[in-house]
């Protein structure tokens, strides 16, 4: 059964369905409101929220392909209306990966999380529409024309979106932070120290 059968399924009141939906978007929209917000002890209350009412709206979707970036608007709506409630600035919880490779060293394991936290706080400096941009395209490997879709604005509002995060995130690379490590456009690369 593909999505197009199950959405149309869901459409139609069918638990089971929306169930399988979830099961497929439940971990990605955890991790998008992660992103967004920055607090991981809020993330399943939000994307629980979302699914409500992805539950209770979708009989108004009128194209069942449409779905994903249907879901991802009511979604990061519901995010920024949270965030917009927080005053203060939000910061970046410490995230430990529960999915790492028990080969890895305990060294690369330190250094990996420790260029996760940098990679987090510097996208925590971002606007909100920017941040979202970045979190939509890199995270959730959205296209250019979906983003636009789930945030309502132009193609070409994206695209610049995109250039102006990548160039804020790159002078926010390139302090002290991050010293020892250099980007370029396409990867981010360790300095060879030995060299």
């Amino acid at each position: 059964m593909n999505n197009i059968d199950i959405i149309q399924r869901c459409k139609e009141g069918d638990l089971d369905a929306f169930n399988i939906l979830f099961e497929e978007y439940s971990v990605k929209a955890v991790r998008t409101v992660y992103l967004i917000t920055g607090q991981k002890d809020i993330a399943e209350d939000i994307a629980q929220e979302a699914f409500i009412k992805c539950f209770n709206q979708i009989k108004k979707l009128k194209k069942a392909e449409a779905f994903e970036s249907w879901f991802y608007r009511l979604l990061t709506r519901i995010c920024w209306r949270y965030c917009s409630k927080q005053k203060n600035n939000l910061c970046i919880d410490d995230i430990n990966d529960k999915n790492t490779v028990s080969s890895n060293s305990l060294s690369d394991i330190t250094e990996k999380n420790e260029i996760k936290h940098l990679v987090d706080k510097a996208l925590d400096k971002l606007s909100m529409p920017l941040k979202t941009t970045v979190i939509l395209y890199y995270y959730n490997e959205l296209s250019i024309k979906e983003i636009a879709h789930v945030l309502g604005c132009f193609e070409g509002t994206i695209k610049s979106r995109l250039h102006n995060a990548r160039k804020l995130l790159k002078k926010e690379f390139l302090t002290e932070n991050f010293e020892g490590y250099y980007f370029n456009d396409n990867k981010d690369v360790r300095c060879n120290e030995n060299a």
